[in-house]
Order: C-alpha cells, then sequence, then structure tokens
C-alpha cells in the first residue's frame, strides 16, 4: 500500500504526534485518545483510498485487455427502467439482414419479439414470410404452412454439416444465449 519513503515518514510523523500530545496534554488522556483516532481514521482513510485508486485503474487495465466488459448506466439497469424498444429493433434488423445468412436463434421464436420490439400484427406478419414444415396431416404426409408466433426464427441451414460445409468445417455459434456466453453476461 506505501512504498518505503512514504512508510517511513508516516512512521516518524506518527510518533512525533505522539510525543507532542502526550508532553502538552500531561495526564489528560482524553485529548491524546482523540488525536490518535484521528491519526488513526486518517490512515485507513489514505489507505482505503489508494487501495480503490489501485483497483480502479486494474479494472481499467483488464477492460483494455478485454476481459471484462464496460459496465455503463443502462436505463434498464434502473429500478424502474425499460429497454429501449427502438434499439432492439435495429438490433434484430441488424440480425436478419447480417448475421442470419450464418447464424441461428435456436431458443427465440417468434412470439418473444411482441411486447419487446414489436407489436402482435408486426411479429405475425414477419413469421408469416417464412415457410414451415408441419405434419403429418391425416394421410400422414409432412405439409408446408406459413409460419405462425409459436414457430422459432429459422435457421440459415438444415442441420449442422450443412453449416459446416458451408463455413469451411466451422459451425458457427448459436446467437440466442450468446451473452451468457461472454465473460460477465
Amino acid at each position: 500500500m506505501f512504498s518505503g519513503g512514504s512508510f517511513g515518514a508516516f512512521k516518524t510523523a506518527a510518533q512525533g504526534a505522539a510525543k507532542r500530545f502526550t508532553t502538552q496534554a500531561g495526564s489528560n488522556n482524553v485529548t491524546y485518545n482523540a488525536a490518535m483516532g484521528a491519526l488513526g481514521a486518517t490512515a485507513i482513510g489514505s489507505g482505503v483510498l489508494l487501495f480503490n485508486l489501485n483497483r480502479t485503474a486494474a479494472y481499467a487495465n483488464m477492460e483494455a485487455e478485454g476481459l471484462h466488459p464496460a459496465d455503463y448506466p443502462f436505463p434498464q439497469k434502473k429500478m424502474l427502467g425499460t429497454f429501449d424498444h427502438a434499439s432492439i429493433r435495429r438490433g434484430f434488423q441488424v440480425f436478419k439482414e447480417v448475421c442470419a445468412a450464418c447464424h441461428s436463434l435456436d431458443l427465440v421464436y417468434w412470439r418473444n419479439l411482441v411486447g419487446v420490439a414489436y407489436s402482435d400484427e408486426e411479429a405475425r406478419a414477419m413469421a408469416e414470410e417464412y415457410e414451415y414444415t408441419d405434419g403429418p396431416d391425416d394421410q400422414g404426409e409432412m405439409f408446408e404452412r406459413t409460419g405462425k408466433l409459436t414457430d422459432p426464427i429459422p435457421r440459415p441451414y438444415a442441420n449442422e454439416e450443412a453449416a459446416r460445409a458451408a463455413n469451411a468445417g466451422a459451425l458457427p455459434p448459436d446467437l440466442s444465449l450468446i451473452t451468457k456466453a461472454r465473460h460477465g453476461g
């Protein structure tokens, strides 16, 4: 906490203060105890301050190294805060136009978007843009139908082997739980 030179100076100052208060106070130990208490509180406060300064510097270095995400004061972290719905809409649009070419959202269904970023009608319209295999029907045959809110957001590939073949052997990760896979997520 203290370097060698600063600790020696602190010790000398403390001893000098103790001698001064002892000789001035004489038999009055109350003044001496108050002075030593104030000196101790100052020393503890200085130590706590130095510890916190050192800790925040170390935390900043860890962020620079990419070990911890920054902790921003997002509005949804407040007691009555909510998510920024326009930002969620933009994020889902980016996913649909960019990320969905390779990545899936296996655990996200169309109904999960209702009330968060889209209205019921908007989510239904997006789901109906896709065809899903369903069945079997009365004859035991599988059939195609338009999507509904209870369907998952479609995958870009039919199975894991097709995904690996299209990406030089690498399987693109599912993005539905990617935040939990990150440190501090």
